[in-house]
Order: C-alpha cells, then sequence, then structure tokens
C-alpha cells in the first residue's frame, strides 16, 4: 500500500495528518506538540479532511473549533455505554416491579 504525500511536499511521504484541517504532512511540515501544521494558512475545515471539499460553505462554524473527529473512538464508546446503562436501569425497573407485584 502506497503512503499519502505531503500536502506541502507532493514528492515526500506523509506520516503526519494536521488536526486542524485535515492535511496529510511530511515530518518537516508538521508540529509534534500542537498536532497541526506549522503554516499559517492552516484553518479548520469543520470535520472536512479534505482541503478541496465545499460541502460545508455557508454553514455556520462548528462550535468545537474544527476539531470533531478528535475524540470520535471515545464518544462513540460513551454512546454504547450509555445505552447500556438505559437498558439495565430499564431491566431493574421492570424486575423491581415484578418483585413488588408477586410475580
Amino acid at each position: 500500500m502506497q503512503r499519502p504525500s505531503c500536502a506541502y511536499h507532493p514528492n515526500r511521504e506523509a506520516h503526519h495528518q494536521c488536526l486542524r484541517c485535515g492535511r496529510m504532512l511530511c515530518d518537516e511540515c508538521y508540529d509534534p506538540e500542537r498536532r497541526i501544521c506549522i503554516y499559517k494558512d492552516c484553518r479548520p475545515l469543520e470535520g472536512s479532511y479534505s482541503s478541496h471539499d465545499d460541502r460545508r460553505e455557508g454553514r455556520p462554524p462548528d462550535p468545537r473549533g474544527g476539531q470533531s473527529g478528535l475524540n470520535t473512538g471515545c464518544r462513540i464508546v460513551v454512546a454504547i455505554l450509555a445505552i447500556m446503562g438505559g437498558l439495565f436501569l430499564l431491566l431493574l425497573a421492570i424486575c423491581g416491579g415484578m418483585l413488588f407485584l408477586n410475580y
């Protein structure tokens, strides 16, 4: 499988992805402390990973600062745990009602 090339240096292999704009970057263009591009033209694209994506034009900016994909895995886990907790409470209410009604 061929690795993607850097957005600023097409002849270099990209090893990182900017958390702000989503561009693929080589080691020279990537700031490991902030995990974003070192260039000033790096701007959030409100959840888009393509620098040429115009699907979100005219929409209000993302209130999370364009980093909505940052903790997607955590959000999925929390949603699954919330659903499981709700089902547990429902089961507890049903079983508790059955005990009090002598079923």
